[in-house]
């Protein structure tokens, strides 16, 4: 049932990482560290990373979470849903007014359990992060965010950074790249700077726009 769920988490957490980040970065940084004061510590010494607040990131449901809210769609579908229907036959003979309320009333209950039943078939949920023990740094282009989740700290989410937030990382990409490689032997690519529009438009044009120009207009006389 949903109400056995209320403040529960799982022993062991489990987060919905795409494959590509999951085999880029290191699943756990300072493995077999236990104090997250002295790993945070560390982190501000080497990296250049930030506090974010309120972030979310997704975990896995485990079997006890499926199994619950199987559990609470299947009663709502043998008990409620019937119930629903019968009185939108009563409410048909009494009046449209009391029809329209007992349609709107089958119409919430299927939908809430067309919600439980999409939430089980997704297998994930929102997880907050703790916004004192999570942190985030750039790296190989992405947004890289570790949490102290499982006692480790742990890749609980990453991103790719987008183009128009790019050109103020690249001094954080560079320290950030040192320590991977300086901490944990880890060693990223540099990645490729942006373009300043202007030399990204003189590029596009092939030449400078006005070369061939003359400056006097009575040459051409």
């Amino acid at each position: 049932m949903i109400a056995n769920l209320r403040d529960y988490e799982p022993s062991i957490i489990e987060f919905v990482i795409p494959e590509a980040i999951r085999e880029t970065f290191p699943p756990v940084l300072f493995e077999g560290s236990t104090n997250v004061d002295e790993i945070i510590k560390l982190v501000n010494e080497n990296f250049n990373a930030t506090f974010p607040e309120s972030e979310i990131s997704q975990r896995v449901l485990d079997a006890f979470e499926i199994d619950e809210i199987r559990e609470e769609y299947c009663i709502k579908q043998e008990n409620e849903v019937p119930k629903r229907e019968r009185e939108l036959l009563e409410a048909i003979e009494r009046a449209k007014k009391i029809k329209s309320d007992a349609q709107e009333r089958l119409a919430a209950i299927k939908t809430e359990i067309k919600d439980l039943a999409a939430e089980v078939k997704k297998g994930t949920k929102d997880y907050q992060l703790s916004s004192k023990n999570t942190v985030r740094f750039a790296l190989n282009g992405y947004f890289i965010y570790y949490s102290w989740v499982n006692g480790q700290l742990t890749l609980v989410k990453g991103e790719k950074i987008p183009a128009w937030d790019k050109r103020s990382l690249w001094a954080q990409e560079d320290r950030n790249r040192k320590a991977m490689l300086d901490l944990f032997g880890l060693e990223y690519p540099e990645v490729e700077r942006p373009v300043d529009d202007e030399d990204a438009l003189s590029e596009d044009l092939g030449e400078n726009p006005f070369d061939g120009e003359d400056d006097d207009p009575e040459d051409d006389e």
